[in-house]
This record gives C-alpha cells, structure tokens and sequence, in this order.
C-alpha cells in the first residue's frame, strides 16, 4: 500500500484499510467483559478512524539517564516512595509515578511536553503505571530494561547517508477504529487505553501495539 510510506494524509486511508481488512479483523483481540477473557475482535461496521502521528526520533536510553537525581531515582536504581494518593484513578506510592501523572510534582519538568510525547516515553509510562491492579517495581531497572526491548522490536532505524547519523525509520500512529459515535477499537477512552501502528518503510511492514486498561486482570 502506498500509505506504508506514512505521509499523514496517506496514514489515515492506510489506517482505514487495516482496520477493514478481514484478515485484521479476524486476527485483532479484545477483552470480553462476559467471557472475562481475550476474544476475536470479528467482523465490525468501521466508519471512520483516527490517525495522530506520535513523534519517535528518540535513538538511545540516555534519554532517561536524567531520571536520577536526588528525590526521583537513585544512583543505583531504586525508586524513592512518597506518601499514597490517588492521581487519575492510580494509587501513586513514588516519585516516578508521580512525575508521570501530576503536573504538581516537583519533577515534572524533567521532560518538556514534546518529549513526553515521544513513542519511547509513552512505552516507558505504559510499563510504569500498567493496569489497575499492576504490581509496581520498587527500582527502574526492569522498565528500562522492557522500553528497550519494545523498542527495538517495534521501531526499525537506519543510517542516514548525508550526516552519518542514525535516525529511526519508522512512522508512529496512534489509532481508532469507528462506527458512528462507537469506538470499536482499542475501547474506552482512557490514557492507558490505546492502539499504535509503527509503519516500517524499509522492510514494508506494519506492527500493532494495543492496550485496553481495566479489561483483564492487568
């Protein structure tokens, strides 16, 4: 398909056609709140979607080196805790947690809000906060550790000829499926809720990456 290429406005007919592809359909879960359990997503109406291009030029696992410092993280990786509050439906028991969901903690500014919303970062807070009932990681280790591996699954770079430098390859869309006012895919609104597409120009692949919090035991 053309839209592989993931100009914007090639990404949304591209996201129209996976979503009505019969193979796709067939092949995409969802959790049934009846069966409590992951099923064939099936055959659904889809009327329209939404494409948003989420920025991924991130190249290495420095980017979260500043995520030690005194009061967030420790020189050896454990996590400093902070009193118990509920932020956004999460019980929040550390600073990291903190940082990720309030505007309020004093860590906030870590990251500017461009950098928040880089690919790597939105996988690093999705492993972070998990689902509701998300047994949490005392240090940072293991987050890093599966960030990376991810990554580096999902997103393909290449060297760029002119600079020497590597740049990643890949284009990045978050995405929904419609009928009418109904979100067949991934499901209810909800931050931890979503659907990306990683389109991959160079081996012409495309790879889904979805989550629906509150529908499965994680």
């Amino acid at each position: 398909s053309s839209g592989i290429n993931a100009e914007y406005g090639e990404a949304k007919d591209f996201v129209m056609d996976f979503f009505t592809d019969p193979t796709v359909q067939n092949s995409l879960k969802v959790f049934s709140s009846s069966r409590q359990e992951l099923v064939l997503w099936g055959s659904h109406t889809v009327n329209s979607v939404q494409a948003e291009r989420v920025p991924c030029s991130v190249t290495s696992m420095e980017f979260f080196d500043r995520l030690t410092r005194p009061g967030l993280v420790r020189e050896m990786g454990a996590i400093y805790k902070c009193l118990d509050e509920e932020i956004e439906g999460f019980l929040v028991a550390d600073e990291l947690h903190k940082m990720l969901l309030s505007e309020e903690s004093e860590h906030w500014e870590v990251y500017s809000e461009d950098e928040r919303s880089e690919f790597l970062f939105l996988l690093f807070k999705l492993l972070v906060l998990g689902g509701p009932i998300c047994q949490y990681d005392d240090t940072i280790e293991r987050y890093l550790e599966v960030a990376k591996s991810l990554y580096k699954e999902l997103v393909t770079v290449q060297k760029n000829t002119m600079t020497n430098q590597v740049e990643i390859a890949s284009s990045v869309f978050k995405v929904s499926a419609w009928d009418e006012d109904i979100c067949w895919f991934p499901g209810d609104e909800h931050a931890q809720t979503f659907c990306y597409l990683i389109l991959d120009p160079v081996n012409r692949t495309c790879s889904a990456l979805s989550h629906d919090f509150g529908k499965g035991i994680w």
